[in-house]
């Protein structure tokens, strides 16, 4: 599997610390329970009482090692997540629990959005066609495995340089928004001859085909892509964009359609503020808008709840709640910012970041709401959201709601691994339950490291009573050199043992068997020590060398391809 947001310098970098609104998609949530009518909204509890719980690091998954969130959201059957990870180009991972993570996705892909509904979900990115890549979608099948995703559907007349920027699936169909002027931020032709001025919008009516896109005109800078959000409710389509042009000239569309044919400019709607995220759920739809940055403060404005149900008008929500002291985060509303919107059993989940004034920096924030207009803020502190700098989405599914946030910077307060070089900012995953906090029964003393763990010279495989077996690479042909030697996938290196679990949560024994007894690092009665690391890997040393980070991800985790001691 391949899926690479960031492929073709398609990353979309931060702008510093300011409380921007990102470019954000319709994270479109459909929960599995879809009752009807007021007797449903009875027996659906409310998102404020769900209660959270932050998977300690060790425990995460190596999916989110240096992961760069761009999407959160949820089937009836499973969670995705759509990220840039660390040293590595872009992909999606999958989870049915929100604890054990998979890759998953189509082969040869560039995706960069995801919209999932309880019946399936959509990707939209580029494909490679005819020597270049275009614009391209690809639909769930209902399948398992590697036939979960069908093949790639080429949106009629695409071409090279539309850039996806947006994609939406709701109960009239699904749409595809991108612009001609892309790839954005590359170097570019010195005569600019593939430029284009104008959003491209496809859509499809629910299970058919897309057809030949709609053109509007939108001008965009070579260096900085138009904002765009995209929402799909009952009532058709909403596609807003911010255009930008090369002069710095800022241009809004509104546009508004109940078949995804027939488009309408609608500039009066939301005040004519600029839209950022929404999502749309069995109670109906919720955009967050929020007014240009000025000059005199850039990057702050106050943002705005509007929501719809059975009504095809839009409502203005209550301010937002910007939660209440001595907890962390609580600032004025320009200072809040709000990067995702969900939806989930009961009602929504927004998430994004506050300035926490005392600490002089931004921390996550989260808030629900029952009817997508009274927004309360969950406690901060409480909750631990103030260890990430941002909370980039949430999803629910059977009642068990994940998010997902990232931090300023290394953390070290569950134990760095020694000489391991620049980490990334950690990415922290919280699992929450509606009235009780998730049972999370971590694992200790020889079962979490019983299983395989590699790097790219070296694996040690550890049974449950605490043998182990580690090989390792030697670096010499058996056609040419004597035993032990490497004999093409089987290592030379070998070494035998038991681990017992010692003081301090590690895990402590002897080389009880080896084939390298003249090596200081691998005689016979050396002691063995592993310890685990953050995102499922443990760090190993013999006879108190350090050999470096295993990983459980194998080649799928950056850390143990590269080349370390």
């Amino acid at each position: 599997m391949r899926a690479a947001p960031a492929a073709r310098g398609r990353s979309r970098t931060r702008r510093g610390g300011r409380l921007l609104a990102p470019v954000a998609a319709a994270l479109l949530l459909v929960p599995a329970c879809q009752g009807s009518g007021d007797s449903r909204k009875d027996r659906e509890p409310d998102p404020a009482s769900i209660q959270w719980v932050r998977v300690p690091q060790e425990d995460t998954s190596y999916v989110f090692h240096g992961l760069r969130p761009l999407q959160v959201t949820a089937t009836s059957t499973e969670f995705l997540v759509l990220g840039v990870p660390y040293r590595r180009t872009g992909g999606l991972y999958g989870s049915r629990d929100g604890r054990t993570w998979y890759e998953t996705g189509p082969e040869a892909a560039f995706v960069t959005h995801v919209a999932a509904t309880a019946d399936g979900a959509t990707l939209a990115g580029n494909a490679p066609n005819a020597g270049t890549t275009v614009p391209a979608v690809w639909r769930s099948t209902g399948k398992g495995g590697k036939g979960k995703w069908g093949p790639a559907e080429i949106l009629a007349g695409g071409g090279p340089s539309d850039e996806v920027l947006g994609l939406a699936r709701g109960p009239r169909g699904t749409v595809v928004v991108a612009h001609d002027g892309g790839p954005f931020g590359e170097e570019q032709p010195s005569d600019d001859s593939y430029r284009g001025e104008s959003l491209r919008l496809w859509t499809a009516g629910k299970g058919g085909g897309f057809g030949q896109p709609h053109v509007v005109p939108c001008p965009a800078s070579p260096t900085l892509e138009p904002e765009v959000s995209v929402l799909a409710d009952a009532h058709g389509f909403v596609v807003s964009a911010r255009c930008t042009d090369t002069a710095s000239a800022s241009k809004r569309v509104l546009l508004t359609s109940a078949d995804g044919t027939t488009w309408k400019s609608r500039p009066e709607l939301f005040r004519g503020e600029l839209n950022g995220a929404g999502a749309t759920g069995p109670r109906g739809s919720v955009l967050i808008s929020h007014p240009e940055s000025t000059g005199e403060e850039p990057g702050l404005y106050v943002s705005t709840f509007w929501s719809r149900g059975g009504e095809e008008a839009w409502t203005a929500g209550e301010p937002m709640d910007v939660g209440r002291l001595p907890d962390r985060g609580v600032t004025p509303r320009k200072f809040q910012s709000v990067n995702g919107v969900s939806a989930v059993t009961g009602g929504y989940i927004a998430s994004g970041r506050a300035l926490d004034a005392l600490h002089e920096q931004p921390v996550g924030a989260l808030w629900t709401s029952a009817d997508g207009r009274r927004w309360t803020k969950a406690p901060t502190g409480k909750n631990l959201f103030h260890e990430v700098y941002d909370l980039y989405g949430a999803a629910e599914l059977d009642g068990t709601v994940i998010a997902l946030g990232v931090g300023a910077a290394p953390d070290t307060s569950e134990g760095s691994l020694p000489d391991s070089g620049e980490e990334p900012a950690p990415t922290r995953l919280w699992i929450g339950r509606y009235g009780a906090r998730p049972a999370f029964d971590r694992p200790s003393g020889l079962a979490p490291f019983v299983g395989t763990w590699s790097w790219g010279h070296g694996n040690i495989v550890i049974d449950p009573e605490g043998r182990f077996t580690y090989r390792w690479r030697l670096y010499k042909d058996c056609a040419t050199e004597p035993a032990p030697c490497d004999n093409g996938p089987e290592w030379g290196g070998k070494a035998t043992g038991k681990l017992a679990p010692a003081a301090g949560g590690v895990l402590r024994g002897r080389l009880e068997t080896t084939n390298r007894p003249d090596e200081e690092g691998y005689r016979r009665n050396a002691v063995v020590e592993l310890r685990r690391a953050p995102y499922s890997a443990v760090w190993m040393t013999v006879a108190s060398r350090p050999h470096g980070i295993f990983c459980a991800g194998g080649e799928a985790d950056a850390r143990c391809v590269a080349s370390h001691g």
